[in-house]
């Protein structure tokens, strides 16, 4: 600039250093600062959210520029003409543009180096919070978007300055000529709920979200490009009106330049509506947490554009910390939705409530159209246990067609549940999966021997949603042609017709998922694979019978060509022994002595478990952690032609146990981890728990000699059924179901990668693999974590308190009555031989039964003592730990708050003493007094 407009550049020069060296810039500079940090940091939602984003200043900080930005520009051309050096100015051998753009850069760079100082201190608290990991590329699209804000505003805000030389009055004009845009964000508060939406749309806001979540964005870039040109056509305007407003045409030419500025804002809001509906877009966070996967992009721009979608999400304004995460995610993957079917020519329209407040209109239109009610949580509040009422939900609309959520569980990935929600609206046909009917009884129903009503499993009301369920019985040949697979769990539970008929799909080449538990850990009703069938007959009327015969599961493993190793049990059955690993990532696990070696772990952590997972295959690539409760073990037979391929696998410190060694235990107090450790035997190295299991040629048929009709063997066998049940749908939804610990078991993601990939939908897989990691506040964690930890251990302490004095109370009154006992018994055996001493022995005995109803009351009594004082211990433990958590993030909000507004306050009393002392030099000291 300073070359090819030197008028324009000394312009700028004249008003940048003017503004920095007067005190009062530094002023404004320092509330800036100090505004950013309290809209970044004080707010509760920062730590309760405990994410390293600036998301509480992005909802604050246009209503901030609408301070900050007048102050700036008030004095562009009020103050030249207040002073009179308008005229000089405007006498240059320059252009009107060359001032015009002069001022613009000058009020530009004020800005950005003020921007620049909140950016910095801003970044420094983050890095602090966040122990460095601050996603720079989210931080930097946010202050870009700051950086076209306020560029924008600037351009709005100079046109006030042109209409006065009054600086209050061009303040105050600068404030209320970009409130319009700054406000209309908040339409919804003054129209109805369809126009509020497209005003918002056009809001200053609405157009900074995309960069708000690390995107940056055609439509927000050239949204805010247009907003600045059309201010700086007008100042040119007011600018230039010295040349056409005094002559006889002043009139027409006025209405003439009006009309011109009517149409150039004609033209800035069609180019926006152009923008937005052929937007480009680039997520610059470093780990792409604003990006939907290539899948689900794919799935999005792959549906037809002949049906429109509507979705509609309720979320409360106020959710618990657990949620947070959550909600900032669902929010963002639905605009992203949005935007990416927009660019496909989708219809889809996303309407997205995140104000909903209890008894809210939103709130009633979401339980009367869709269902969707508030869902109570469980949520710490200074140690009490509350419960609170939030919205988390979402519905899917298409033509007749309707897939509601309602509620987002904050351990079940987003995408996912969106991405199969959309699909499944998109496209109704679903694929056809059958349950197998065994004695698990996957789809509930009533039981015949005890005429009582049992639920449907967990997991099969998961898999209901995206596939449409047949409940099979194998009583009967199974038609294959229906079925595009079948899950059977504990098929060893059927009986000799019932297994040769399933074998026969298997054979067939039906794609099966096979879930065999040599014992389960969880339902011990579920025959394991050695016991027999539970009695047959009984019922309402009592009588039964002996149990009905099985079928000999060795014909499904000589069909598989598997090994499973075991032993013979005592009814004649194959008991397979079961898998043990010797790791344990959950140390409190072992001191609540929950755990032992037969609950294995697959992580890759573990020794030897670098290849716990097959990533080759799409149903355990990505996985990072398996649960698995008294499984068993497989491995292929000697020359086996079928194609086995490890899914999951112990460590190598790991074993097998004749699960006859685990059923001779005995019940004592001895602790069970270390009885199973001494007696699970020698290390074998590792074992394979999962398989799938292929054949290259369809498998032969013994009595025929045309197979050309079957397929190929495809199965997945998994040698354990728990890792399945509805304990691990509840630690999917809500990991944290210890309040020290956040379990990480994926079992049942896998569960439905295994169905998904023997369906052919290799897509839900990869989509379950895209789970965004978020940047948190480490600092505040670890400090939260110490506490908690200290709490645990109070809380333990308190615990062995009670038991130790409830434990002394009734050593104390068993050995009170045992007194009394012997001395009732002592003369019981006097009272045989002498009859006068039977009064006195019928009185003890009416002592001793009050002294013991005594002593039973005097217990309770203690008893309820002492847990009322461990209850009372343990609140207080609580407490004391939300407070220490409360005051530390407290202390880091005080600090962040109030820390970045030294260093511009510093310069500005450096520059004021400067500027005293110059002023100083040369005058007499007498004319200073």
């Amino acid at each position: 600039m300073a070359r090819q407009r030197p008028v324009a550049y000394a312009v700028l020069k004249r008003n940048f250093y003017g503004y920095f060296a007067n005190p009062t810039g530094y002023v404004f500079l320092c509330l800036f600062v100090l505004l950013t940090s309290m809209a970044a940091f004080w707010p509760y939602e920062f730590f309760n959210s405990n994410l390293g984003t600036l998301s509480q200043l992005n909802k604050w900080f246009t209503y901030i520029m609408l301070f900050f930005i007048p102050a700036i520009t008030m004095s562009i051309w009020a103050d030249e003409r207040r002073q009179g050096t308008d005229e000089l100015l405007l006498t240059l051998p320059a252009t009107d543009f060359d001032i015009v753009i002069g001022k613009y850069s000058a009020a530009a760079a004020i800005y950005s180096v003020s921007l620049l100082f909140s950016q910095l201190s801003t970044f420094v608290v983050l890095a602090a919070l966040t122990l460095g990991e601050v996603d720079t590329g989210l931080f930097f699209c946010n202050y870009l978007g700051y950086w076209l804000i306020g560029l924008a505003m600037i351009a709005i805000g100079m046109v006030a300055s042109f209409l006065t030389n009054n600086l209050t009055v061009g303040f105050i004009l600068g404030a209320l000529f970009n409130a319009p845009l700054a406000f209309a964000a908040s339409a919804d508060a003054v129209f109805g709920r369809e126009f509020s939406r497209e005003i918002k749309a056009f809001s200053l806001s609405e157009r900074f979200d995309d960069f708000g979540r690390g995107v940056i964005s055609l439509s927000g870039v050239g949204y805010y490009l247009l907003l600045t040109v059309l201010g700086l056509y007008l100042c040119m305007i007011l600018i230039g009106k010295r040349h056409w407003s005094s002559g006889k045409n002043g009139n027409e030419k006025l209405a003439h330049y009006i009309l011109r500025a009517v149409c150039l804002a004609a033209i800035v809001l069609g180019a926006s509506v152009f923008f937005r509906n052929k937007d480009k877009r680039y997520d610059a966070t470093e780990l792409k947490v604003s990006s939907l996967s290539d899948v689900t992009t794919g799935l999005i721009r792959g549906m037809g554009k002949d049906r429109d979608v509507v979705v509609d999400a309720y979320i409360s304004s106020d959710v618990p910390e657990a949620y947070a995460k959550t909600k900032y995610e669902l929010i963002s993957l639905l605009k992203e939705f949005e935007s990416t079917a927009k660019g496909a020519g989708v219809p889809m329209q996303v309407r997205i409530y995140d104000s909903i407040s209890p008894s809210s209109e939103e709130e009633k239109q979401a339980e009367q159209q869709y269902g969707i009610t508030p869902q109570i949580v469980r949520v710490r509040e200074r140690g009490a246990i509350a419960d609170q009422p939030i919205m988390l939900g979402a519905a899917f609309r298409s033509g007749l067609q309707k897939i509601v959520i309602p509620f987002f569980e904050p351990g079940i990935p987003v995408e996912y549940e969106l991405a199969r929600s959309l699909t499944t609206v998109a496209k109704p046909a679903r694929k056809k999966l059958g349950i197998l009917k065994t004695e698990a009884n996957m789809m509930g129903g009533v039981d015949m021997r005890s005429f009582q009503q049992t639920p449907q499993e967990p997991i099969v009301e998961e898999l209901g949603k995206e596939f449409e369920l047949i409940d099979v019985n194998p009583a009967s040949p199974i038609d294959v042609e229906r079925l595009d697979a079948i899950l059977a769990v504990q098929p060893s539970s059927l009986g000799p017709e019932e297994l040769n008929n399933f074998i026969a799909a298997v054979r067939s080449g039906l794609p099966t998922a096979i879930f065999e538990d040599p014992q389960s850990a969880i339902n011990p009703s579920i025959p394991g694979t050695g016991d027999p069938r539970p009695a047959a007959g009984g019922g309402m009327f009592g009588g039964g019978g002996a149990p009905p015969p099985k079928g000999p599961i060795q014909s499904l493993w000589d069909l598989l060509e598997v090994d499973v190793p075991g032993q013979p049990s005592p009814m004649g059955f194959v008991a397979p022994d079961m898998a043990w690993q010797q790791y344990n990532p959950y140390p409190i696990l072992e001191s609540m002595q929950q755990s032992n070696d037969l609950w294995i772990f697959v992580r890759q952590e573990a020794p030897g478990g670098a290849d716990a997972f097959n990533q080759e295959s799409e149903i355990t690539k990505g996985l990072k952690e398996l649960m698995f409760l008294f499984a068993g073990t497989i491995k292929p037979k000697n020359g086996a032609k079928n194609e086995f391929t490890p899914l999951v696998s112990t460590g190598d410190v790991a074993g097998t146990m004749p699960i006859s060694e685990l059923r001779s235990m005995q019940r004592t107090t001895l602790d069970r981890s270390t009885e199973i450790r001494n007696r699970r035997g020698k290390t074998l190295g590792v074992q394979t728990i999962a398989a799938l299991i292929e054949s290259k040629v369809p498998a032969a048929i013994e009595g025929e000699t045309n197979a050309t009709a079957a397929k190929p063997l495809k199965v997945v066998y998994v040698s354990d059924l728990d890792c399945m049940s509805g304990v691990f749908v509840d630690i999917r939804k809500n990991p944290s179901q210890l309040e020290a610990v956040e379990f990480q078991f994926q079992n049942i993601t896998f569960v439905l990668n295994v169905i998904d990939v023997l369906c052919g939908e290799t897509k839900y897989p990869a989509i379950r693999r895209h789970i965004p990691t978020y940047s948190t506040l480490k600092l505040v964690e670890a400090r939260a974590d110490e506490q908690k930890r200290e709490e645990a251990e109070l809380q333990r302490a308190a615990n062995e308190g009670y038991n130790t004095k409830k434990a002394e109370l009734e050593d104390a009154s068993t050995k009170a009555k045992r007194q009394f006992k012997e001395a009732v018994d002592k003369l019981q055996s006097e009272g045989a031989i002498d009859v006068s001493k039977q009064q006195e022995l019928i009185q003890r005995i009416t002592e001793y039964q009050m002294k013991e109803a005594q002593l039973a009351r005097k217990l309770e009594v203690e008893d309820e003592k002492l847990r009322r004082e461990r209850d009372r211990n343990i609140r207080e433990a609580r407490r004391n730990t939300d407070d220490a958590i409360r005051k530390t993030q407290n202390d880091y909000k005080t600090l962040a708050v109030f820390l970045p507004a030294i260093p511009p306050l510093i310069v500005g009393v450096v520059v004021w003493v400067s500027r005293r002392l110059r002023e100083r030099e040369g005058i007499s000291k007498t004319r200073l007094r």
